[in-house]
């Protein structure tokens, strides 16, 4: 296929779009060339190409003898298909004008051009990209359908849709078979509409659609009134538009109609592929769960429940309180309490008991919804054979028991595993998040490696248990997050005794007589080796994706440059029947409840008319470090990078909680702010928070930047007081003031 840049490259176009069935088309051939002579005339850079439809070799030729322009030629078939399907183009004559890039710049339907092409508007041209023109909608902003089995079945709001078109000029209006706008084409236009928007037969609803037929938003029902109240929280911006973020395109998922063992089959029982599997369950789906733990070097293995359950998030946080319980026996003292700080010790055996038993406790209960739900679990590894089969290995080892299973769709949920360094004896010595919540015997001198959230959430709850650790660090602190607030939780961290090793990176490990371990490390950059001693070495470098164990490669299934998986919006693979959710996939956030989100969207999406993608913009996350950091949206670094430092204004403040000025503790170490895009009305697009409590102060604030909240919008707010949340509401000091962030009184 020849290039359409060859076509397009330096040129404004007409492209006529036609078809040897459309009996106007052989006169209207030499109106649109008398047009096109009458620009060469006026020296306008424009060229005439017809984009015919597939006729004979004979009607082409005897076509291009009524005109003189260029047409693309007869045996580039695909080319013509590809540039009508860009542009919505059927059969009808049609005229568009593009720029030299294909892009829109002013589009004619055939209504509007057959009584006079004399009057087609060259310029000034209405700059639009076709993302916002079909033949539905030409020159609007939405197309907005009532759908029903019949016309009288919209009786109802049938004079209301009137009154709405009335007044909104820019939309597109339209009910099963009629319309307000283009009614040739509304009936066949909404019959397809209805079948995206997973209508059923009988049934009624309002949708809201983009221009290029996107399902946006579905009501259902068509009650007196819902129309008007759906297009008024649209307008306003009630209705959140939901998007996705996706590598590669979406493509068709067809039904071939054949038998499968399930209906869906669900490889990883972490968070997100459990939230998927039950609620596609939910709609009546045979569904099939596979979760196998590959042992760790150091042999740990667990329940059903991924990462997050296991060797994630829970134990985490509860390690974390626990290292917070010994703060809070200090601030006691200050409070009145006849504490013998002094005295008192932690026991690690203890914590680590009664973790497990509740991480056991979710293990069990993750089996039993499973089987309330009547989705099959198979504690089996599994691998996919072709694209509708899949392989168990019932264990790990040479003799496990393997059978196959077929589905008609496949999620991949499998999440990742921590990473380990090249170096003599680091993999085989060392420890990582998968095993340091199940070790009975204490951590003793730890020496941690890296500088993620993992490595800095472990060193600051082993220091605050009593356990001498420290943190190599190769280079900065906490990769991906605003690095104003993680050089901030290095400071605390600092002095409240965590050691750092900056600019360093771990060479070999070797294990002592006495059972010790001496690691050897150099700078970054390479230099004199050095050495330091201790009883645990903890590895938390970053987390690879679990893809090669899947055999996706025979399947041609597109991956990053990390092994992870290339997803659509709508988490579709390159393989359509194929989906990908949680940290398997590409460009996701590694986040629990993004995985169990993106799960249960999915499985609406497929078996319950759900048209919802998942939106990974402005999701709250915290990391639980000694002094807690909560974060939405962008770091202050990258929304200059993406908006200019001219027009980003960042809100902040110095604060202390007031607990903590009987506890004397934190007198300059909390720190938040809002940053602003002066943009658009100083709308804030990325929050930060660093304090205790900090997940707890910052999930509410989630749903305000998800609908958009500005600065006036917190400053409008009142605040609780007294709490650290109403600091939020009060920031009137701007970085770009230079004045001191320093608050002063409570």
């Amino acid at each position: 296929m020849i290039d359409p840049g060859s076509i397009l490259a330096g040129k404004t176009l007409c492209f006529y779009f036609t078809s040897n069935a459309c009996k106007p088309c052989k006169s209207f051939a030499p109106k649109l060339e008398e047009v096109w002579l009458k620009a060469k005339e006026a020296k306008k850079n424009f060229e005439v190409v017809l984009v015919s439809q597939d006729p004979t070799k004979e009607e082409f030729d005897a076509y291009m003898n009524h005109c003189k322009f260029s047409a693309i030629p007869f045996e580039e078939s695909d080319l013509r298909k590809d540039l009508r399907a860009r542009w919505f183009v059927k059969g009808w004559p049609w005229v568009v004008i593009t720029d030299d890039t294909g892009k829109i710049l002013n589009p004619k339907g055939n209504d509007q051009i057959l009584g006079g092409l004399e009057n087609f508007p060259f310029a000034p041209p209405l700059v639009q990209d076709f993302t916002k023109v079909a033949p539905m909608s030409l020159n609007k902003q939405v197309c907005f359908f009532a759908f029903a089995q019949d016309a009288k079945s919209c009786a109802a709001v049938k004079k209301e849709m009137e009154t709405l078109a009335a007044r909104n000029k820019d939309m597109v209006f339209a009910t099963h078979d009629e319309s307000y706008a283009h009614p040739r084409d509304a009936k066949k236009m909404a019959t397809k509409m209805r079948k995206f928007a997973k209508v059923k037969d009988g049934e009624a609803a309002l949708v809201i659609v983009d221009v290029v037929g996107r399902v946006k938003h579905v009501r259902y029902g068509l009650e007196s009134g819902n129309a008007t109240k759906f297009l008024l929280d649209y307008s306003s911006g009630g209705l959140v538009e939901q998007v996705g973020t996706g590598q590669i395109p979406a493509q068709a998922d067809v039904d071939d109609g054949k038998a499968y063992d399930y209906d869906l089959f669900v490889i990883g029982g972490g968070s997100g592929g459990l939230a998927c599997s039950k609620a596609a369950a939910a709609t009546g789906k045979k569904v099939a769960v596979a979760d196998f733990v590959r042992p760790s070097p150091p042999g740990t293995t667990w329940g059903l429940g991924g990462t997050c359950v296991n060797v994630g998030c829970i134990p985490k946080k509860l390690c974390h309180t626990a290292a917070l319980h010994g703060e809070h026996l200090h601030d006691a003292v200050k409070y009145g309490w006849n504490v013998d700080v002094k005295s008192t010790t932690h026991d690690w055996k203890t914590m680590i008991t009664n973790v497990q038993a509740h991480v056991k406790s979710l293990n069990e209960g993750y089996e039993s919804q499973l089987k309330s739900k009547d989705v099959k679990y198979y504690n089996a590894f599994a691998s996919l054979v072709d694209k509708h089969t899949v392989q168990l290995k019932h264990g790990w080892g040479k003799d496990a028991k393997i059978e196959t299973k077929t589905a008609r769709r496949f999620v991949i949920a499998c999440g990742g595993r921590p990473k380990y360094p090249d170096g003599p004896g680091l993999k085989e010595y060392s420890i990582s998040s998968d095993d340091i919540f199940s070790m009975e015997k204490p951590p003793g001198k730890t020496l941690v490696v890296g500088a993620s959230y993992v490595a800095l959430e472990c060193a600051g709850f082993l220091t605050g248990l009593g356990y001498d650790t420290t943190v190599m660090v190769r280079s900065i602190f906490l990769r991906g997050f605003d690095q104003q607030m993680a050089n901030m939780i290095g400071d605390y961290m600092g002095k409240t005794g965590t050691k750092f090793l900056k600019g360093f990176v771990p060479t070999k490990c070797e294990k002592m007589e006495d059972g010790k371990l001496k690691v050897f490390y150099e700078p970054k950059n390479g230099g004199k080796e050095e050495t330091i001693v201790v009883d645990t070495l903890l590895l938390a470098i970053g987390r690879v994706p679990e893809t090669k164990w899947l055999n996706i490669d025979k399947l041609g299934m597109k991956l990053d440059k990390g092994g992870k998986i290339l997803t659509a919006t709508n988490e579709q693979t390159s393989v359509p029947n194929i989906y990908a959710i949680g940290d398997v996939a590409s460009d996701k956030l590694e986040l629990t409840p993004v995985a169990i989100m993106a799960g249960k969207l999915l499985a609406e999406r497929l078996y319950n008319r759900g048209q919802t993608l998942m939106n990974y913009a402005n999701v709250a996350t915290t990391v639980f470090t000694p002094i807690e950091y909560g974060a939405i949206g962008l770091a202050e670094e990258d929304a200059i990078k993406q908006y200019g430092a001219d027009n980003i204004e960042v809100y902040h403040a110095t604060y202390r909680p007031l607990e903590m000025f009987v506890a004397d503790r934190m007198a300059e170490d909390c720190y938040l702010k809002l940053v602003c895009n002066k943009l658009r009305g100083e709308q804030v697009i990325g929050l930060h928070i660093l304090g205790p409590n900090a997940g707890e102060v910052t999930q509410g604030f989630s749903v305000a930047m998800r609908r958009g909240a500005t600065k006036a919008d917190f400053d409008l707010t009142v605040g609780i007081h007294p709490t650290v949340a109403e600091e939020f509401t009060t920031l009137d000091i701007t970085k770009s003031s230079g004045i001191s962030a320093k608050k002063e009184g409570c």
